[in-house]
């Protein structure tokens, strides 16, 4: 079956380019229940919110640089306008359906790593930060980014509160009119004796000039994310969600789960467009970013994300979603880290098993886990660490299993 014959739920490829988005996406939510719908917004294109004290409106579910070069124009079509680590194309590579807008309609985003080292071990480094990003800006041809990202964000607190190098790297940048407004992604580092994302995200949202900040989130997480993103709004900063189909992937190959999904308390629903509604049923949250390898993934993603209510089928699918991942599916909260003797970074192992198991990335995934200093065979079987799981995980099992399909 070629692209243009292929249907869901009687939209095609074919009708995406030819009628545009607003024409498409009319057609794809015909007959889904009574929408929620801003004046402000467009009819048939996705929902934008304020991206926080950028002052940018940005599509409730942003682009990435990874995504399948086939969805890009048709996910501009429906207005996508924000893309995570832009600056992975050059002049030559940029998508053209990105690269012949007018620039002032789309964003590109920037993200900035550490150097000498990755993410645990490297450093901050003003000058070859701000080298990096004049770089390129040239490679691009795009002018300027319109977000530079801290990647990977602080290791502690006082970090946060003392090494200004990111920061003034930015302001340089920004004087050059080479980046506008200053994010940050911000992982977990108690592995490594360092804070928890959601206390160094608190700090910077009340004390910083960072604008806005993307972090794990998913359902079943934490209360202390919830309160971070009514902080976000309260105080008018960005979030943006990422890593969110915890066991999407998985669940949509497992037969057992699927005989489930077929019965009729769950009909009109999957895991993956109930967790998106549930996703865009948060007014804290501004924007989503999730992996999109294919028409059917951008189809349900989009679909869903045009409604901001969810129906009971959808709760109960997300509720089916959460017993299914019980025991088996890091969230991906670093509880457990903390109490590891030898200080194996857990939660970074287990999100590598989800590149493999729920993006079906296995060479991805097992490159980044090559770079682990130390990895799920330096666990000692010790246990300490399984109380703390939330989601009751056996961590010395599934650590030896990540251990055999990624090492």
């Amino acid at each position: 079956m070629n692209d243009d014959s292929h249907e869901t739920k009687g939209l095609t490829r074919r009708d995406f380019i030819r009628v545009g988005a607003t024409g498409a996406m009319g057609v794809a939510l015909s007959g889904m229940g009574e929408l929620t719908v801003s004046a402000a917004e467009t009819p048939g294109l996705l929902p934008r919110r304020r991206y926080g004290r950028t002052g940018l409106e940005i599509s409730t579910l942003v682009g990435a640089y990874d995504w399948s070069p086939a969805v890009i124009p048709l996910a501009v079509k429906s207005g996508v306008n924000y893309w995570h680590k832009g600056h992975r194309w050059t002049s030559e590579t940029m998508p053209e359906a990105i690269k012949s807008q007018p620039r002032e309609s789309y964003y590109l985003e920037i993200t900035v790593d550490r150097v000498g080292g990755d993410h645990m071990k490297g450093r901050i480094d003003e000058e070859q930060h701000y080298q990096f990003v004049k770089e390129a800006v040239a490679r691009s041809g795009a002018g300027y980014y319109d977000v530079f990202k801290f990647h990977f964000g602080y290791h502690s607190l006082n970090e946060a509160k003392t090494d200004m190098g990111m920061v003034r790297a930015y302001e340089r940048l920004k004087k050059e009119g080479l980046v506008k407004h200053l994010a940050i992604s911000q992982h977990h580092y108690n592995n490594i004796g360092g804070d928890m994302a959601y206390d160094i995200v608190t700090y910077l949202i009340e004390h910083s000039p960072y604008e806005a900040a993307q972090f794990f989130y998913t359902y079943g997480d934490k209360q202390e994310l919830e309160e971070v993103l009514a902080l976000a709004k309260k105080k008018d900063f960005g979030t943006i969600a990422m890593k969110t189909m915890g066991g999407v992937g998985r669940a949509s190959t497992d037969k057992k789960f699927q005989t489930l999904l077929a019965e009729p308390r769950f009909s009109g629903s999957t895991p993956g467009a109930a967790m998106v509604k549930w996703l865009m049923s948060n007014p804290n949250l501004t924007a989503a970013v999730i992996a999109t390898n294919n028409f059917d993934q951008l189809q349900e993603n989009f679909n869903a994300a045009r409604q901001s209510t969810m129906s009971s089928s959808d709760r109960q699918t997300l509720g089916l979603l959460a017993a299914y991942n019980k025991g088996l599916t890091c969230l991906l909260c670093a509880d457990c880290v903390s109490h590891c003797p030898e200080h194996i970074a857990i939660a970074d192992i287990l999100r590598y098993e989800r590149y493999a198991l729920d993006y079906h990335e296995l060479s991805r995934a097992r490159a980044e886990y090559r770079t682990l200093t130390k990895d799920g065979s330096a666990c000692i079987a010790c246990g300490d660490c399984m109380p703390a799981c939330k989601a009751d995980i056996n961590i010395v099992a599934k650590l030896k299993e990540v251990h055999h399909l990624l090492g």
